[in-house]
């Protein structure tokens, strides 16, 4: 943790205490876990810290084996490979606010039905758990270490986008939620086991799913340029190792399903693409990027105590429009070299992006030193209050959506009848219908997320007067009012 400084806060009194952070999970292996910290913090020195699991999504029993669709992703995705990768979420928390809380959030797939293969390894079961760890206040900052290709989603764009609720939900709280952005370089994993090979990853430039979201940080990886003695030898480059036949490397690029957003309007000139771009900042990524997400997720903690127990998300516009461009003075280290091209057996597979001074495509803002970085943090969104005008614009976004429901007419007749119309929903997954709180009946979403219904209120033996009708599924639920008339 020399790299970034951390002990100078430690010093200070600002480890973590009196904050949680959140790592979501998609299999339950806290024997694992708690084995592996209890020995790391043994060798280092450092406090065991407070480790409790949850299971917000369903069951505290999980299935006695591992689901099939799973196991058919071996160790990307699969059961065994959740061990080692919540083992390392934990860890890498741990190692910057060694006294906060951890949440270890376990949130496996198929909770409603057995979906498409991109939903075993990044399920929408991980934004329900946003969700919920937002709307209980349970963690002061989310961390997810997971990531696969926007293009996997066989049902497109829409069933990406139906995710959004959950990270709204999130920003609306305060609440940083920081995505990985993967590890096979400009290219993306597919839904399919192994590494970063020519069968695994997408044959074209691509980023996954939530880190592309305009309201997550997404984080991706550098490597500390020190000493074996820790003394800085320049800036951190890059996080890039590929091998024959293909190795790892930080993602990097440009979203195809969220357009940029107004806090990257800034560095357009550099991006010159109207999507999002990730990574906005980089952390360690020796351990894979799965690493540099719950680390800055530990530098948010300490943020959050400086701050008096208070969060301190969503941080991108207090990034892009305050810290970054104040560089080292606010601790935002360059990352100024390396690349994330994919190389394979010598020769290149898909052309990356490359760092270079001040913003870019490769390092975003480059990485921190938190001893300056966590101050920064803290008085930024303190006295800016952009925090509190970025939480009210995910408010807006998100009360838009649960109002989304259409009816043909809002006033029915005696006799006759009003179409519900609906879309946003995760495709193919169960929607139900409530009349006045009373369950109706339960429908499945098409293809495209929609869902569509005609109410009837002589047959539903509505009385005269103003009912209110929701549709509840996974992710939101949506609400609108009709009026029914009186006479025969």
């Amino acid at each position: 943790m020399l790299d970034y400084q951390v002990g100078d806060l430690w010093r200070r009194g600002i480890d973590g205490t009196g904050t949680t952070v959140a790592v979501i999970e998609g299999w339950d292996s806290s024997p694992i876990t708690a084995k592996f910290i209890a020995h790391r913090d043994k060798l280092l020195g450092l406090p065991n810290p407070q480790i409790k699991t949850i299971y917000p999504t369903g069951s505290h029993r999980l299935p006695a084996t591992c689901p099939a669709a799973m196991v058919r992703l071996a160790s990307y995705g699969s059961c065994r490979g959740w061990g080692a990768e919540a083992a390392l979420d934990v860890l890498s928390v741990h190692m910057m606010a060694p006294y906060a809380k951890i949440l270890v959030v376990v949130a496996p797939p198929d909770s409603e039905i057995t979906d498409d293969a991109a939903s075993q390894v990044a399920p929408p079961e991980f934004m329900q758990a946003v969700e919920y760890l937002s709307a209980h206040h349970r963690a002061n900052v989310i961390s997810i270490s997971d990531n696969t290709a926007e293009s996997t989603y066989s049902r497109g764009p829409e069933e990406i986008r139906a995710q959004d609720p959950g990270e709204l939900t999130a920003a609306a709280r305060g609440i940083p939620v920081l995505v990985a952005t993967g590890d096979c370089g400009a290219a993306q994993h597919l839904a399919v086991g192994g590494g970063c090979g020519r069968g695994s990853i997408t044959h074209r430039r691509a980023t996954g799913a939530w880190d592309d979201s305009p309201w997550v940080t997404a984080v991706g990886g550098s490597v500390p340029n020190l000493s074996r003695t820790g003394r800085r030898r320049g800036p951190d480059p890059v996080w890039s190792m590929w091998r024959n036949g293909g190795a790892n490397g930080e993602g990097a690029g440009f979203s195809a399903v969220y357009t940029r957003p107004g806090y990257q309007q800034s560095v357009a000139a550099v991006t010159r693409s109207r999507w999002r771009s990730v990574p906005d900042i980089t952390m360690d990524a020796t351990g894979g990027t799965s690493e540099s997400a719950p680390l800055l997720a530990g530098v948010l903690a300490l943020a959050t105590q400086l701050n008096h127990g208070q969060n301190v998300g969503p941080v991108n516009s207090v990034l892009y429009r305050v810290l970054g461009p104040a560089g080292l003075k606010d601790g935002i280290a360059d990352v100024v070299a390396g690349n994330n091209t994919v190389t394979i057996h010598g020769k290149v597979f898909v052309r990356g992006f490359a760092a270079a001074r001040g913003f870019d495509v490769a390092s975003g803002w480059g990485t921190i030193r938190a001893s300056t970085f966590v101050p920064a943090l803290a008085r930024a969104t303190e006295d800016a209050r952009q925090d509190a005008l970025v939480r009210a614009e995910a408010r807006a976004a998100l009360l838009r959506l649960e109002h989304r429901e259409q009816l043909s007419r809002s006033y029915v007749r005696p006799g006759g009848s009003t179409l519900l119309t609906a879309q946003g929903f995760l495709p193919r997954h169960p929607v139900t219908v409530y009349i006045d709180d009373r369950k109706v009946l339960t429908l499945h979403a098409g293809g495209h997320g929609s869902v569509s219904y005609l109410i009837t209120p002589r047959a539903l033996r509505l009385r005269p007067g103003q009912h209110v009708v929701a549709l509840a599924s996974m992710l939101i639920t949506t609400t609108s009012s009709f009026r029914v008339g009186h006479g025969r």
